[in-house]
């Protein structure tokens, strides 16, 4: 909830520690760190999955327009903004060690940099392509914060 409420998000999070319950049913489950592993699944309303990517680590994230296209391809009507999720007798807490929106800028600033360099350097195509796929991916997270910020001004 704390999270939601630090980036105003549409949807619930869950939490699976052991990864039992969700992560490895879903086949996302890191053995070796004991972690969900980075994941996307749109799923259609009668269960099919109609999307997936698996990422490689938590630098790996799938750009926007095949996620969407996917969920597009499902004719749905549009679904309404959910409402705030307050359960009775629970309080948020964000942990002091969280990334709040404006902390990613600089995050996703210093990644862009950095596969800029790194992408010239490299000598290997494959290498160079992955480079170049991480610094698209910094790209889009910026200028989706871009929007972000305009939508939800710093208070005061």
């Amino acid at each position: 909830m704390a999270m939601n409420r630090t980036w105003f998000l549409p949807f619930r999070w869950v939490s699976d520690p052991g990864g039992e319950r969700l992560a490895q049913p879903l086949d996302a489950w890191n053995p070796d760190r004991r972690v969900f592993a980075p994941v996307v699944i749109a799923v259609a309303p009668d269960g099919r999955e109609v999307f997936r990517e698996l990422s490689r680590d938590f630098t790996d994230r799938p750009d926007d327009e095949p996620v969407l296209s996917a969920l597009e391809s499902l004719g749905l009507p549009a679904v309404p903004a959910p409402t705030g999720w307050t359960p009775e007798g629970v309080t948020p807490r964000p942990s002091e060690k969280a990334f709040t929106p404006s902390s990613f800028i600089p995050y996703f600033r210093a990644i862009r940099m950095n596969t800029m360099a790194l992408a010239k350097r490299m000598v290997d195509d494959r290498d160079r392509v992955q480079l170049e796929t991480e610094q698209h991916m910094a790209e889009s997270f910026l200028a989706a914060f871009d929007e972000w910020r305009a939508e939800h001004p710093p208070p005061g």
